[in-house]
């Protein structure tokens, strides 16, 4: 039997001072509902811009206590699900604009890292794409030739199982495309990017839930402790939009697992060709990934992104004994010679999938914004979303404002999820689907 830690590594690998709770009433010239990656990078250029704004960040428990501090580390420039769907809506120049937009942030990630002693242990050392069977390939062709149409950088090239595994030694691996990203550890980067927005001037009220949000001349927003009106509101608040009506159909959790080992040994290092550290993600929607850490533990994620009934979003999901054994049988179909390696700590959390499986960025109406829809792959695209929120609050016509994650009239919206007991019953079935349509691609 696993003795594993239901805890969530990287929130181990750094101590939190939580910021005081709201208990006044205040005003303030922007108020920001979500203290993750969304709501943090959309202060940090928004005070870059104005530095005389007046902003205060509510956040229902502490910064990098969310996705942002379980997510798996991985910056990529991926701006959705399927690029492809966008590439139709859109066409291929704005797609290509958007995906170099998040490409961006992960060079200005790292950028801003060094520049404010961030130690959130960034490696600029690219991902490998990975296929173990001929669908997978498939996929990795399809990909190469969308990005062929798209321009851009000259289009990756799909490695032959020999090379691919000279870089990674997975037996499993039957070729490999290269893609630009980085490594960082997530819950660490959270908690540097708080830092440094709070020396910015903005306040973070941790503890500090948004009970309702009430709209107006200015809008005001309802906390257990307090009040906050506000000129400008910006909902940034992942799986948890459902709360406020307008997305409360538009929105679903998933949980995503992981299972992270003690540190390995130079032996066990020296068993599987891995030199340059890159991060693997395998061609499927339910994707398998791996990685290493800065003190050489191995990070295995993947498997079922299971929908518990109702949204479930509470925390005793960590312990779910099937998956981890599933993504244990996994770890050991990838990497068989390493059986030997302890797993210490196996957890989870949400990602907010939207039917469109794409980011969506706009305004409300009377000074209210948001942000939300990352699907898993937020590191990257929060970044540049918080520039897009920046632009939105401030009211300014640029790029970013343009981009296509912004819902406006040139934007068609999907159909919202239904409720439940439909929605349960469909998010199975749906499962199900991808899962079948993949192994016959």
């Amino acid at each position: 039997m696993n003795d594993y830690k239901h805890v969530v590594y990287w929130q181990e690998t750094e101590t939190v001072e939580r910021q005081p709770a709201l208990r006044d009433t205040v005003e303030c010239d922007v108020c920001i509902v979500g203290g993750g990656y969304t709501g943090l990078w959309t202060a940090y250029f928004l005070k870059q811009a104005e530095p005389a704004l007046d902003i205060r960040i509510v956040e229902a428990n502490y910064s990098g206590y969310g996705a942002s501090g379980r997510a798996d580390g991985f910056a990529t420039p991926t701006i959705g699900k399927d690029i492809q769907a966008l590439v139709e809506q859109f066409g291929a120049q704005r797609a290509l604009e958007a995906s170099q937009a998040v490409g961006r942030s992960i060079l200005e990630i790292g950028r801003f890292t060094r520049r404010n002693k961030v130690d959130a242990e960034y490696e600029a050392n690219d991902y490998l794409m990975v296929a173990t069977d001929r669908a997978q390939l498939r996929r990795l062709e399809q990909d190469r030739e969308l990005a062929i149409r798209l321009g851009g950088a000259a289009p990756p090239e799909i490695l032959s199982r020999d090379e691919a595994q000279s870089v990674i030694g997975s037996p499993a691996v039957l070729a490999a495309m290269r893609t630009g990203g980085a490594l960082v550890n997530p819950f660490k980067l959270a908690r540097g990017l708080a830092r440094v927005v709070r020396e910015q001037g903005t306040v973070i009220h941790d503890d500090t839930p948004a009970i309702r949000v009430e709209p107006g001349v200015r809008t005001t927003v309802v906390t257990p402790g307090g009040r906050i009106t506000a000129d400008k509101v910006v909902l940034a608040t992942n799986v948890h939009m459902r709360a406020f009506r307008p997305f409360r159909h538009k929105v679903v959790p998933v949980w995503t697992y992981a299972l992270m080992s003690e540190p390995l040994t130079e032996e066990q290092l020296d068993r599987v060709a891995w030199a340059g550290r890159e991060g693997m993600v395998e061609a499927k929607t339910f994707l398998t990934c791996a990685r290493l850490t800065r003190d050489n533990r191995l990070m295995f994620a993947g498997g079922p992104a299971p929908y518990y009934y109702g949204g479930d979003t509470r925390q005793r999901n960590m312990n779910r004994a099937k998956v981890y054994q599933e993504i244990h049988r996994e770890f050991l179909r990838f990497f068989p010679m390493w059986g030997d390696i302890t797993f210490g700590y196996a957890y989870g959390g949400t990602a907010d999938i939207v039917r469109d499986y794409a980011p969506h960025f706009g305004t409300l109406g009377r000074g209210i914004h948001y942000g939300y829809g990352f699907c898993g792959n937020g590191i990257a695209a929060t970044h540049t979303g918080g520039k897009v929120l920046r632009d939105l609050v401030l009211g300014k016509d640029s790029e970013y404002s343009r981009l296509l994650f912004v819902d406006d009239e040139h934007r068609k919206q999907p159909a919202p999820f239904p409720p439940e007991p439909l929605l349960y019953v469909g998010a199975r079935a749906v499962s199900r689907l991808m899962e079948w349509k993949e192994a016959r691609a």
